[in-house]
């Protein structure tokens, strides 16, 4: 493979660590993730191999954040989680205000661990304040399980906290349950998403009462205080989520684990989603990307326009032309800037309505984008 450090935009990078295990899937998840445990060990042992790879391929690079998500980090033994940190802080160098969050199930013993991870960020899956909910979805916890998960980590991190609208068994009085959980702890960070359904059990379209029940909890986390910073990511105090922030600004990561992708300088890459492939190539030393392109203008363009568009600071310009140097935002969207797209100090940005209806305002965007470059 390619050296990759001159690829770099920056030495600073995040790592993302997949953790595909988990003892119960959930009705609406389509992560690649697996139930059966019998190759846990074997698989930390691959992704400590692949951890030694890439600190081999870039050994310069400090690492700013690191991201735990799964399936189910909580499900594993504490043990594995330990010897990824060890093997990261060996291999790679850490900044000193490095930002380490983990994905949790509510799981207050689990989490009280965690302080001696150092994890500084902790994201627990709520996904809804409604028991009922949480049964048909076959979530493992109770919501008095979530305060109490709630309550152990607001001690030593900061914490999100994730919910879905549109699960099976919603009511309104779910919203109502959802909205009295974030005024009434206020964590530093909420995320807010729609159902999506691809092969789950439930395929229910977003109806006209789940995208109002959707706006609705937006709004009232919004007048609480919270900075809309992303389509769906909420933040008290600057409480930002650093490592995804890396994501919509089209830095440079490093994923790691089955089915983990990464974005370093122009380079996309994705890592296997099948098990067995993953563990026996990394037994023979060598990665196991089942796509590893480089981007060329036009796909670099399109893709720091969506990502970008995501953020409530929107996407520098003169970066855009830096990609594409023909690039005329104001030419191209003439007939969306005011109502769903706006320029304010050189960064073109989603307005709010453009915010309510982003994913059909970036389809077209993309859309143009792509005709632009066919016209040029």
């Amino acid at each position: 493979m390619e050296s990759l450090s001159s690829t770099l935009v920056s030495e600073n990078i995040g790592l993302y660590l997949h953790v595909p295990f988990c003892k119960r899937r959930c009705t609406y998840c389509d992560f690649v993730s697996f139930t059966d445990f019998s190759q846990v060990k074997e698989y930390f042992e691959a992704l400590w191999k692949e951890i030694e790879l890439w600190s081999m391929f870039l050994p310069r690079i400090r690492v700013e954040t690191i991201y735990v998500g799964g399936g189910s980090p909580s499900d594993v033994p504490f043990e594995l989680l330990e010897k990824t940190l060890e093997r990261i802080r060996d291999m790679f160098l850490i900044a000193d205000d490095f930002e380490f969050t983990i994905e949790v199930n509510p799981n207050c013993e689990f989490v009280e661990r965690l302080r001696f991870l150092d994890v500084n960020r902790v994201s627990i899956g709520l996904q809804a304040a409604d028991d009922e909910v949480l049964k048909c979805v076959r979530r493992r916890h109770s919501v008095g399980d979530f305060f109490r998960t709630f309550e152990t980590a607001k001690n030593f991190a900061k914490v999100n906290v994730d919910f879905i609208v549109g699960l099976p068994n919603e009511s309104d009085r779910t919203i109502e349950n959802d909205v009295h959980v974030v005024e009434t702890l206020r964590p530093d960070h909420v995320s807010i998403y729609l159902l999506e359904t691809h092969e789950s059990e439930f395929e229910t379209a977003i109806s006209e009462v789940v995208e109002n029940r959707y706006e609705r909890f937006v709004e009232a986390v919004k007048e609480m205080g919270y900075d809309r910073y992303e389509i769906s990511n909420f933040a008290l105090n600057n409480s930002f989520c650093r490592h995804n922030l890396k994501y919509w600004r089209n830095q440079d990561y490093i994923g790691l684990g089955v089915a983990a992708g990464g974005h370093l300088g122009r380079i996309r890459y994705v890592n296997s989603p099948r098990l067995g492939e993953y563990i026996s190539k990394l037994k023979e030393d060598d990665f196991v990307f089942d796509y590893f392109s480089r981007n060329d203008d036009l796909q670099e363009l399109k893709e720091t326009i969506f990502m970008g568009l995501r953020l409530s600071e929107g996407v520098n310009i003169e970066k855009l032309r830096e990609i594409w140097w023909m690039f005329d935002p104001y030419e191209l969207f003439h007939d969306l800037l005011g109502e769903f797209l706006e320029i304010e100090d050189g960064f073109l940005k989603l307005t709010e309505r453009g915010f309510d209806l982003s994913a059909r305002v970036l389809a077209d965007v993309i859309d143009r984008v792509s005709l632009m470059a066919v016209g040029r």
